[in-house]
This record gives structure tokens, C-alpha cells and sequence, in this order.
């Protein structure tokens, strides 16, 4: 099958000349799963092509909406390519939607209630949490949203998280790791944590897999079809290394991520060692995605 899409977007093209079949969004007869990437990071371009690779693999019909925020409009995305790939959530209706994923953002040190599209994004919360939709929420998405829920705060640490961690599963059944190795790896890059006593207490979630470096990786609610997940592992293998020497060029002398250049050598090409695990765990959230599609069909 194909990813349903804006042909012409740029990410688009990138999987379409790597083999993968890319159609226009308007084109699918096959009752494709609907999937929206609420998309808060700057640099909206790599991000897309971040996530839709890890869903191109994918032998099912998936039509992708791009969803920026209407209160906040990106400086560092062309006003072109918004305009040309995005719309906003105010404009879809939820029904029509199978699965969201949001974005991470990078907005550490910031205090949720004074970013400027905190109401937009919490009444998108709370739109998602009353449909009942899965949605993944990454890294500063994750925070928020446990923040808004269960408030449970972040911790904002004095040195970042970066490199590619090993994790240990503490919960089997849950459908997320399903054909998950324990030990898999993710990269991370975060200045933020959760407590992992403060998630412990709280009945209405459970800490899927986390790791003794950084913390809680995947969180799941109980009640609800959400899950929050502080990694990345969408990053290409070159991200870390290009987030590391924007540091070094802005002089804020960044340790080596961990775990992720041969011999710890920054002049060594890094080993992708997570995209297996992260197509897997996408491949998972999507047969999620489709049930509660097949659930809206029946109960109509």
C-alpha cells in the first residue's frame, strides 16, 4: 500500500525516490487509516520526514494530515510550505481521525502556562482525551500533556540527555511492545524528567519501559488510548550529531551523546541502532489506530 500524502512535499519526494509509494491524499479507495502529526517543531520539514518514514514500511493505506497550531505560526518553516501542507485542527473534524501524533517542541525552561498556544494545544488535549483517539505524545508533548492531566510537572536538569539509551520493559502486555526486545535502544535529547516516584503514585498511568539513565521512555493511561513517550525514535542516525555540533558552535561545550559514536569519537559516522524498534512500535500504534477505526464503523 502507500502513505496518502501532498506529493509534492518535500519529505514526500525523499520516500517516493527511495522506493516507497507516495499518493495524493485525495486519491485512496482503500479506507486508509487516518493518521494527523500535529507538528510543533521548528524545522517542520525534517521532522515530517522523521515520522513518515517510520510509517512507509507499512503494508496498509495511511493518509497523513499535517496540523500546525492556529495561535502560533512557525519562524523558521516558510509561510509557503504551511500553507501549501497544513492546516489546522480547527478545521478537521476529529471524528475523522484515527490516530494523532504531537510533536516534541523545544520550549525546556519555559513554563507551560506562558507558551503562547497553551490553550490551543490543551483544548486539543482534551478533544483527543473526549474521542477517545490514540495518540503518541513525544518528548515536550509528553510533558505537557502529563502536566495537564495528572500534574505531574517536569524536572528541568542541569546537564541535557542525549544518546541513544538501552531500556528495560517493565510491562509485557502492553500492545506498544509487542515483538519489542527488552534492552532496545532509543536516542533521547531532553533537558526535562519526569519523577519516577511521583509516575509510580499515580493510579491512572503505568511506566511501560524506562532506563537508569533517562528515566521513564514510554508512559501509557489506563483509562485512555494515550501514550507518552520522552525519546526520539523517529531521529535520523545524523540528528544527534548535528544537534552536538550546533551546541559546540554556540559555545555551550555539550558532552558527547552517549552511546552513539563508534569509540566515543566524534568523527565516526554513528550506527543507527533504534529504527527496527521504532518501526515496530509505530507498526504496533498503528493496528491501535486502525481498531478504533474499525470501532467507528461498527458503531455506526
Amino acid at each position: 500500500m502507500a502513505l496518502y500524502i501532498n506529493p509534492e512535499l518535500p519529505a514526500a519526494r525523499r520516500l517516493a525516490e527511495a522506493g516507497h509509494m507516495v499518493c495524493p491524499a485525495d486519491s485512496c479507495d482503500h479506507n486508509p487509516i487516518n493518521i494527523a502529526i500535529i507538528n510543533l517543531m521548528p524545522l517542520k520539514a525534517e521532522t515530517e520526514y522523521d515520522f513518515l518514514q517510520l510509517m512507509a514500511t507499512e503494508t496498509r493505506a495511511i493518509r497523513i494530515t499535517l496540523i500546525e497550531t492556529a495561535s502560533h505560526r512557525s519562524r523558521h518553516t516558510p509561510k509557503e510550505h504551511l500553507d501549501q501542507f497544513y492546516t489546522t485542527f480547527n478545521r478537521i473534524a476529529p471524528e475523522s481521525i484515527d490516530g494523532i501524533i504531537i510533536t516534541g517542541a523545544p520550549l525546556e525552561g519555559v513554563r507551560f502556562e506562558d507558551v503562547d498556544y497553551w490553550d490551543e494545544i490543551t483544548g486539543i488535549f482534551n478533544t483527543i482525551r473526549q474521542k477517545n483517539i490514540p495518540s503518541l505524545f513525544i518528548c515536550w508533548a509528553a510533558f505537557a500533556a502529563m502536566y495537564h492531566w495528572h500534574h505531574i510537572d517536569w524536572k528541568i536538569l542541569p546537564n541535557k540527555i542525549s544518546g541513544v539509551f538501552a531500556h528495560k520493559i517493565l510491562q509485557n502486555s502492553c500492545p506498544l511492545m509487542d515483538g519489542v526486545s527488552d534492552g532496545f535502544t532509543i536516542p533521547h535529547s531532553r533537558f526535562a524528567t519526569w519523577d519516577m516516584a511521583e509516575l509510580m503514585q499515580d493510579n491512572g498511568i503505568r511506566v511501560i519501559a524506562a532506563g537508569e539513565t533517562q528515566g521513564a521512555y514510554m508512559i501509557q493511561s489506563l483509562a485512555n488510548e494515550e501514550f507518552y513517550i520522552s525519546g526520539h525514535g523517529e531521529y535520523s542516525p545524523m540528528t544527534l550529531d548535528a544537534e552536538y555540533r550546533r551546541d559546540l558552535g554556540r559555545g555551550l561545550k555539550p558532552h558527547i551523546p552517549d552511546n552513539y559514536y563508534p569509540g566515543n569519537d566524534p568523527s565516526a559516522t554513528p550506527v543507527d541502532t533504534w529504527h527496527e524498534t521504532a518501526r515496530r512500535i509505530m507498526h504496533n500504534w498503528i493496528n491501535m489506530a486502525q481498531r478504533h477505526k474499525q470501532n467507528k464503523h461498527e458503531q455506526k
